[in-house]
């Protein structure tokens, strides 16, 4: 069976690709672009970007949609949309999903409500499965996230971007990723990367309560670890500040026989201690991280 579609967002019938949140983590550069990895493997790559990010539409500025959307909307009509599209488009009868961080999280919080039908597989990357065991980050970190949801994304991002200019130092070791071009990408895309107080608002409730839930508490969406119903690789990526448990307990409480979780170590074999960033935009990634992305979605395609 050939490779099919695949939506990747940054956040997919046996070769159909989809993965969401911002364009530039699955697809950087020539070099750095596991969509393109992906695409030369044979798979019809579809990169989503959630609402307010990239090239999706946001409410115009002065407009009166205001940026007051939820990750529930991510979960109940983003991604059921674009998987519906993209299984339209390619006559695809299921796809691969490929998430980053937040990516994967609202694919496993689509199963906590039934929407995931048209999932064949599904690669994480360094998904969270549980918050019950991560770390509360620091004073710095808390002040953080309680005043991004307060300032305008306009009046941040000039900041963000003239701090990544002026202190390439501070940032490039941290995060270890050696190329200044790719980490104004990151400071521009990934530090502020919401669109909507409201998403904000609901990440530091998960910080807080150590539970990804929906909006209003109803719904437990770590539920929906437990009843992911499709083939499963988790990338966890050993350079990192919170526990691992946080991201093994994913495949822990995964209850399919096929799953799979790979540390991203110099103990395991790789060149380097992989960290959340490098583990797609690292110099190292397209050599060793790519294949093995691809190597699962071909083999779980050939078995669909």
């Amino acid at each position: 069976m050939a490779p099919g579609p695949a939506p990747l967002p940054s956040g997919a019938d046996g070769g159909t690709c989809a993965g969401p949140r911002h364009r530039f983590v699955v697809d950087l550069d020539e070099d750095h672009s596991l969509a393109r990895h992906l695409r030369r493997r044979g798979f019809d790559v579809w990169v989503m970007e959630l609402r307010g990010h990239g090239l999706s539409h946001r409410a115009a500025t002065g407009g009166l949609r205001p940026f007051d959307w939820t990750i529930d909307d991510y979960v109940r009509q983003d991604l059921p949309a674009v998987v519906k599209h993209v299984r339209e488009a390619t006559g695809a009868a299921q796809v691969h999903w490929f998430g980053h961080s937040l990516g994967g999280m609202i694919l496993y919080a689509a199963c906590a409500l039934g929407l995931t039908a048209g999932i064949r597989s599904a690669v994480m990357g360094d998904v969270p499965g549980s918050f019950r065991d991560d770390r509360r980050p620091g004073r710095f970190g808390m002040a953080y996230v309680r005043l991004i949801p307060a300032v305008p994304p306009l009046l941040v991002i000039p900041f963000t971007l003239l701090l990544g200019l002026l202190s390439p130092s501070l940032f490039l070791p941290r995060y270890g990723i050696h190329r200044r071009r790719t980490m104004l990408r990151v400071v521009s895309n990934g530090i502020v990367d919401f669109g909507s107080s409201k998403v904000a608002r609901q990440l530091i409730g998960m910080i807080e309560r150590r539970c990804f839930t929906s909006a209003d508490g109803a719904i437990d969406y770590e539920e929906g670890v437990a009843r992911l119903h499709f083939p499963v690789l988790q990338l966890a990526a050993v350079a990192r500040r919170s526990p691992e448990a946080v991201v093994r307990a994913l495949i822990e409480r995964c209850p399919v026989a096929d799953r799979t979780y790979r540390r991203l170590a110099r103990s395991e074999g790789f060149s380097e201690d992989y960290n959340h960033f490098t583990l797609l935009l690292g110099e190292n990634a397209p050599r060793e991280v790519y294949p093995i992305v691809a190597a699962f979605l071909e083999r779980t395609g050939r078995e669909g």
